[in-house]
């Protein structure tokens, strides 16, 4: 139970309220849930986490289906 799937959501839905483009809310939301996984107690995130992976993390187009 550590809320990874909620801060997931939580992670899209700042990124849309704060106007982020989709790869950035996508990104937003991979590395909060990573964070979220990575913290101690559930309902929290590890800060220093987030941080570290959020420029990490690149959103690319998926290949077309042949």
């Amino acid at each position: 139970p550590t809320g990874a799937g909620d801060s997931a959501v939580a992670g899209l839905l700042s990124g849309l309220v704060e106007g982020l483009s989709w790869p950035d809310r996508l990104a937003r939301a991979v590395a909060l849930s990573a964070a979220t996984v990575r913290a101690e107690a559930a309902g929290e995130y590890d800060r220093a986490t987030y941080e570290e992976l959020l420029p990490k993390i690149e959103v690319t187009d998926a290949p077309a289906a042949a």
